[in-house]
């Protein structure tokens, strides 16, 4: 009779947990932009470097809440973990593990190459940690829009891949290592002819390759006709371009100002549909914020709203049906876009637990790195 009743019991849940099931939302993939380019003070070339630039020194805003024994801090919030170095691999670690407890598939690596001894930092702070702890990672690759000789590009990116992309934690979509190649709107680094021999070449040494390209231009007519929502376009001519997995941009705040959702939802879905209209996926930006007013003397601060800008960015993705969003930033401390964890905050995980609550996982914030407090 015991069994029978508990037959007769899951046979009466067994609906209600489809139902739940069915009506439990479906998320993107969710990446983070994850800078290496961090110097403590103890850096014999560049000692804190990215913590704080030459105009912060002169800025009154930094003047005033510099603390003894610091650099003019070139952000507006103060990282918990203290003014750390990329490469150290505590500091690394803590990070993987936070993302990993606020639900996020895989950091994004800002990539520059040997320039200013980033790739060393990569290699020894978070491409270490992610193997170690098995979080996926893949390249941001600024250099596609900042590098000298073409052919030397080109060059770089395959040593780049042949070096990452066979490791297990490296992010593949479709089977394919992944690469994002960071464009700048008003001015790109690469045209579609450019990319075609980019791919040709780096695919000729590695194999397929899943190309996430950095593409939004402005429509004037759109603009004109006062078509808030199609004003910011990917341009048919990438549209056009064979190769290209997936349309992406890093920022509204560069191309557009919006920080609720309604500025943000008509925009989201028209670029996601001319991503899906061409048989391309879309990776769309989602913020917490933005404050550049520590060294930009013509400043633009993206209010946080406690929490509220990223809920309504993320909302605004999510129902644009992205295929994968982007939080930018991880770490980006001087345009204070960051989600890393801030002594300036009331709650210094806030933004963290906003992630987690999104991708329905119980956040917990692991232990800080060894000797801070």
């Amino acid at each position: 009779m015991k069994h029978a009743l508990k037959f007769l019991a899951v046979l009466l849940l067994a609906p209600l947990a489809a139902l739940h099931a069915a009506e439990a939302p479906s998320r993107p993939l969710l990446f983070a932009a994850y800078y290496c380019w961090y110097h403590s003070a103890t850096n014999a070339q560049k000692p804190w470097l990215h913590w704080t630039y030459p105009a912060a020194a002169t800025n009154a805003l930094v003047l005033r809440e510099q603390r003894p024994g610091e650099p003019p801090l070139a952000s507006a919030a103060r990282p918990l973990a203290g003014f750390y170095d990329s490469a150290d691999p505590a500091v690394a670690e803590w990070h993987v593990r936070l993302a990993q407890a606020a639900g996020l598939d895989a950091f994004l690596v800002d990539w520059w190459g040997e320039h200013n001894g980033l790739d060393r930092a990569v290699d020894s702070g978070i491409a270490a940690a992610a193997q170690k702890l098995g979080f996926k990672f893949a390249l941001l690759d600024e250099r596609a829009q900042f590098h000298g000789k073409f052919e030397d590009y080109t060059a770089m990116l395959t040593r780049a891949l042949r070096k990452y992309s066979g490791s297990p934690v490296y992010l593949k979509l479709d089977g394919k290592p992944v690469v994002y190649l960071y464009q700048v709107a008003t001015k790109p680094g690469l045209s579609p002819q450019e990319f075609s021999a980019l791919k040709q070449h780096v695919e000729k040494e590695i194999g397929a390759v899943y190309w996430i390209v950095d593409k939004l231009a402005h429509d004037a007519i759109a603009h004109k006709a006062g078509d808030l929502a199609r004003e910011k376009c990917i341009p048919a001519e990438w549209l056009a371009t064979p190769g290209v997995d997936s349309f992406a941009f890093y920022g509204t705040f560069s191309n557009f100002r919006a920080c609720r959702y309604e500025e943000l939802a008509g925009k989201y879905r028209y670029l996601t549909k001319l991503a899906h209209d061409a048989g391309r996926k879309m990776l769309l930006p989602v913020h917490p914020g933005h404050n550049n007013s520590r060294f930009n003397p013509t400043p633009y601060e993206m209010p946080r709203r406690d929490g509220q800008t990223l809920r309504d960015y993320l909302r605004a993705a999510t129902d644009a049906g992205a295929d994968y969003i982007l939080v930018t930033s991880w770490n980006e401390w001087p345009e204070t876009t960051i989600v890393e964890p801030s002594s300036s905050w009331p709650d210094p995980y806030l933004y963290l637990k906003i992630l987690a609550e999104w991708k329905g996982v119980a956040f917990a914030a692991p232990p800080l790195p060894g000797g801070i407090k």
